[in-house]
């Protein structure tokens, strides 16, 4: 574990906040961290600066997030990782969809993509335009982008979901990259896979550990370990899984269902 300064912390949206720290980061899109608030927890968050100065983007909800939110420039945490598997660039079109938080991955993987001479389409979708995250960041990477919110307060009124029905009917892509709400991952999942769309997704799991010893975050029934053999999956690799979409296991191991 490095502990390290909070160098820079940017308000991203109502509840989002961006904190960079003093580390160079050598990660990939997709990877996450332990980040450690001494007093409090340690847990997994996605990178949402994987190169240069280390980054993640934290939605401000829970109470270890809650805490990460009160901390300061110039305040130290502990960080170990980037740890896990990341997203794989494939193709030349690319379709990019994320839900909330979620698009924090989502974004630095656009801008991987597009630097490659890739073309890349992204959807990205909250409840409300004050929950949209790094929507001028994906489109100024050069990103053909389509917004989506459930009240309809900016882009188009309903789900990313249906945005990326209406897409798929008009078109096709070499690749789709999801990260956002399980159960959006889960009926995005079905769309793609009908229609022959190879697609990588990225879970989220309770993690102890977070270098596959606990064993905590295996996967129901495949034995796959969200925090090593992911956090991005294929969809291949989920058709062994019973409980994506269905289900997930609280701290104690008790499953939550969706």
């Amino acid at each position: 574990m490095q502990v390290t300064k909070i160098t820079e912390i940017i308000k991203e949206a109502e509840k989002v906040k961006t904190f960079k720290f003093d580390l160079e980061a050598k990660g990939k899109p997709g990877q996450f961290v332990m980040v450690w608030v001494p007093g409090v927890d340690e847990k997994p968050m996605s990178l949402s600066y994987p190169t240069g100065k280390m980054g993640i983007t934290v939605l401000l909800e829970g109470p270890f997030s809650k805490q990460l939110g009160r901390l300061n420039v110039g305040d130290r945490v502990g960080i170990r990782g980037p740890y896990g598997r990341g997203f794989r660039v494939a193709g030349s079109n690319l379709l990019l969809v994320g839900g909330g938080v979620g698009t924090a991955p989502l974004a630095p993987l656009a801008e991987k993509a597009i630097s490659k001479g890739k073309k890349v389409t992204a959807v990205i979708g909250a409840k409300t335009r004050n929950e949209l995250v790094f929507v001028e960041r994906i489109r100024n990477a050069g990103a053909r982008v389509f917004v989506t919110t459930d009240d309809g307060s900016e882009g188009s009124r309903g789900f990313t979901t249906d945005k990326t029905r209406e897409l798929l009917e008009e078109g096709s892509f070499d690749q789709c990259y999801v990260c956002g709400p399980e159960i959006m991952m889960f009926k995005l999942l079905e769309q793609t896979k009908a229609r022959g769309i190879p697609t990588q997704l990225s879970l989220v799991r309770y993690f102890k550990c977070g270098i596959g010893v606990c064993g905590h975050c295996a996967l129901d029934y495949s034995g796959i370990r969200v925090c090593r053999e992911g956090p991005v999956l294929s969809d291949n690799e989920l058709e062994e899984v019973s409980e994506f979409g269905r289900y997930w296991r609280s701290p104690s191991g008790v499953k939550i269902y969706f």
